[in-house]
């Protein structure tokens, strides 16, 4: 079914409808991931692009390979997870075929992530999908210490790291209250915060926040 779906949907001869069908073939990737990546990146792109892109908690990796294949303006993509899957080196060699361009920018690092990490300097865009609970606070964190932009697309929002008052997590649901609190501390750091949606279709967990240093 995804085979079929892919080729009758993306038949062009595009580099994506290209890239689409040839994950498909392989069956490289859950396609709701798949539809995930490439629905937040039309959303962030442009607010997101940067001369260096962070993909934080990337798994496979896909979101910051589109900003590599398709950000001209972006020279460097740092693709970063403790834990790095066999779909991650599989995909860049779909993608080296494909787009060579968009290797030559890429990095590709396993490690943890933390706030004082070596490779953060000013200015780079931090991007992350779906990064559990915490880690997309981590996420605001080190983007906030970048001074550059940020675009998350939060997921598991946990009670129990919730800072946000107990009236908005009651009257609004945990997970916008959680949004809203993280809202306020990237506002009062000097950033212009937006929120928008990919598809409930695509996953339940759709919220996409991104700001910029006003």
């Amino acid at each position: 079914l995804y085979s079929r779906q892919v080729e009758e949907y993306f038949s062009t001869d595009k580099i994506q409808d290209v890239l689409l069908r040839e994950l498909a073939a392989q069956r490289l990737l859950p396609i709701k991931e798949v539809f995930e990546s490439f629905e937040l990146f039309a959303r962030i792109r442009k607010a997101s692009r940067a001369e260096v892109v962070a993909d934080l908690c990337c798994g496979h990796g896909l979101l910051g390979i589109l900003f590599a294949m398709f950000e001209r303006k972006v020279a460097r993509v740092l693709l970063i997870d403790k834990d790095e899957p066999e779909s991650r080196q599989r995909l860049l060699e779909i993608v080296g075929k494909l787009a060579p361009w968009a290797t030559d920018k890429i990095e590709n690092r396993s490690q943890m992530i933390t706030s004082d990490d070596e490779w953060i300097q000013p200015g780079f865009s931090i991007v992350s999908s779906h990064a559990c609970g915490v880690l997309s606070d981590l996420c605001i964190e080190i983007a906030i210490k970048c001074g550059g932009p940020l675009a998350i697309l939060p997921c598991c929002y946990p009670k129990s790291a919730c800072e946000a008052p107990a009236a908005l997590q009651t009257g609004l649901g945990l997970g916008t209250a959680f949004d809203i609190d993280r809202t306020y501390r990237l506002e009062s750091a000097g950033y212009r915060v937006r929120w928008a949606e990919i598809p409930p279709e695509i996953t339940p967990m759709n919220r996409v926040i991104y700001a910029r240093k006003k």
